[in-house]
């Protein structure tokens, strides 16, 4: 990960180390991206994938995300404190179990049972879980259909010692669960990928 600005206040610039030095699953691959603007006078941003290999001997993303701290010194009203994070994980399923009509609530679950199996405390939380179908037609039309969920999500980090690795973790345990690879731990109900079924 890309180390913070110059002019980073303290505070921040140890954040973002925190997430720099953060041990990460061996099936996560993380990349800096460019900071967003305008969103709070201080960000981070990284991208994430769980990549597996695939039958060709290269490699594929099971599912893709990306991750965004957020710092205004001071705090802010809305999110309850001076920090948020802000989340997206894409994934590809079966079309039928992306129909099943409690996918949003599960989903939403595996991030809220995250953060608190990663002692990863917050507050302020909110979000949404989207699917969508895509199926080709014309000169495309043998692509397989495609089912994907996508997980939108913000929160506040509680408490007095934030402990910033363990949001990132969190974060990467949904891109897992999302991708249907088993979870870090016990009692939680994970999705098989596209294509893992036979």
């Amino acid at each position: 990960m890309a180390p913070s600005r110059a002019g980073d206040p303290r505070e921040f610039a140890e954040a973002v180390a925190a997430l720099s030095a953060a041990s990460l699953p061996a099936a996560i691959e993380l990349d800096a991206l460019p900071s967003p603007v305008n969103l709070a006078p201080f960000a981070h941003a990284v991208g994430g994938a769980v990549v597996s290999a695939d039958s060709e001997g290269g490699e594929e993303d099971l599912a893709t995300g990306r991750l965004v701290l957020l710092h205004r010194p001071g705090g802010h009203e809305e999110w309850r404190g001076a920090w948020r994070f802000v989340v997206l994980v894409e994934a590809d399923l079966e079309a039928e179990i992306a129909e099943d009509p409690l996918l949003a609530e599960v989903a939403w679950s595996w991030l809220m049972d995250a953060l608190t199996e990663h002692g990863a405390p917050f507050t302020a939380e909110g979000g949404t879980v989207s699917r969508s179908s895509s199926r080709g037609f014309g000169g495309l039309a043998g692509r397989p259909a495609t089912t994907a969920v996508e997980v939108r999500a913000s929160w506040t980090p509680a408490g007095d010692d934030i402990d910033f690795a363990a949001h990132l973790n969190a974060w990467c345990a949904l891109m897992m669960m999302c991708a249907g690879l088993p979870p870090e731990y016990e009692g939680v109900a994970n999705l098989p990928p596209a294509g893992s079924r036979r």
